[in-house]
């Protein structure tokens, strides 16, 4: 539909306007990176690591150096939108014009401003890299690039599984032992290359060498995550929920605090278990098991933040095709951040959030919620992972 590109492209111009307007929200974290890449690269004779990202990190930091701090933002953000742009160049010729076209549309609808000042989309890539890779029954180079992007973001880990269930089922006419061999190998490659990552980080820089993975176990949950919609939730039948400021989050502490960390972790352990099982009784392929693994980290997870959508939006394209519920989860992302945290949010003398950013939260959270369990229950029967899955056109590439 003509119409749908003309939306596309007045949302694109407008996006990429509004990305250049003055906002902390745009310069925060790039300030960030440009600091950690100053403590690594700057000082290599005693190099500091980040505090909170894993040691492969300080490779796209390394963009905000480029010039002086402002001329460095930019740099960084052009190095993000030609990730961005070689990915949609990639799934076009991997998956066609209609999948290309929906990557597009859901990475941007997610929000220009994750896109252009976050650097997800390069773990995202690498996860679509991944897929691309297991579909082909290539796992031997599958097994290796997820042990690289967990050194880049640890999110990727959660693919190792999926991986070894394809891996079994595609040689499980080889005989047990040689599945069990492969397996054996392939886990170790994996969990090898980032032990040996975090090792040689731990000889570089002890004292922040495992930051990645410690800073996220002291985080309390963070106000855009589901869990703190639920304490929200339980707010408005009289449990109180306090805001914070923590870890450079905004985060949330009350009394069910612990209830809803545990809700969101049983989620998780229900979730992926889910998932493994349906994959391995052929009752899920392989990129919607990607798929539904991401889902269910980020639904599940008590850190959330508005980049965290763009790690599945590549993902959904490929192998759910256009959804307009898709759509709408990516939008309300975008609409939270920046939009409500700039409207919203009392910043002094103390935090206060609005009931208006709250109630936007609890609606994405909700339904992503919702279309993650539409998702994990209607997966279709694996097939070959050497045929290409179909998927539903979207309507930018209708001619």
């Amino acid at each position: 539909m003509r119409i749908a590109r003309v939306l596309f492209a007045l949302y694109l111009v407008g996006a990429l306007i509004s990305v250049w307007l003055p906002g902390d929200w745009r310069q925060a974290d790039v300030k960030l990176y440009r600091a950690d890449a100053l403590h690594f690269w700057g000082q290599l004779g005693h190099p500091e690591l980040p505090q909170e990202y894993p040691p492969l990190a300080v490779v796209p930091f390394a963009l905000a150096l480029i010039g002086s701090p402002a001329i460095g933002q930019d740099a960084f953000a052009l190095g993000m939108a030609a990730l961005f742009l070689l990915g949609f160049a990639a799934v076009r010729r991997w998956k066609g014009s209609a999948c290309a076209w929906t990557y597009g549309a859901y990475t941007l609808a997610a929000g220009p401003a994750t896109l252009l000042f976050r650097f997800d989309i390069l773990p995202a890539l690498l996860v679509l890299g991944c897929l691309w890779l297991l579909e082909r029954r290539r796992y031997g180079a599958a097994y290796p690039l997820i042990g690289v992007g967990t050194l880049v973001k640890l999110f990727p880990l959660v693919l190792l599984p999926v991986a070894a269930i394809a891996h079994a089922r595609s040689t499980a006419r080889r005989g047990a032992w040689k599945v069990a061999r492969g397996l054996a190998l392939g886990g170790a490659v994996c969990l090898g290359i980032a032990a040996a990552g975090f090792a040689l980080a731990h000889a570089v820089d002890p004292a922040h060498s495992f930051g990645a993975i410690t800073y996220d176990l002291r985080r309390p949950i963070e106000v855009e995550s589901v869990p703190a919609t639920l304490m929200w939730l339980g707010s408005l039948v009289g449990a109180p929920m306090h805001p914070i400021y923590a870890y450079t989050s905004y985060s949330v502490t009350g009394p069910l605090s612990a209830a809803a960390g545990t809700a969101g972790d049983v989620g998780l352990v229900a979730g992926m278990l889910w998932v493994w099982w349906r994959q391995a009784t052929g009752r899920m392929e392989v990129g919607r098991a990607v798929a539904a693994s991401l889902l269910v980290l980020i639904c599940g997870s008590g850190v959330l933040s508005a980049q965290y959508l763009l790690w599945v939006a590549p993902v959904l394209a490929v192998v759910d095709g256009f959804r307009f519920r898709w759509l709408a989860v990516f939008l309300l992302t975008a609409l939270i951040f920046p939009v409500l945290f700039q409207v919203a949010i009392q910043y002094s003398p103390t935090i206060v959030y609005s009931a208006g950013f709250l109630a936007g939260v609890a609606a994405r959270n909700l339904l992503l919620v919702a279309c993650t369990v539409r998702f994990l229950v209607t997966g279709r029967t694996a097939a070959d992972p050497g045929i290409p899955e179909r998927t539903a056109p979207s309507p930018l590439a209708a001619g």
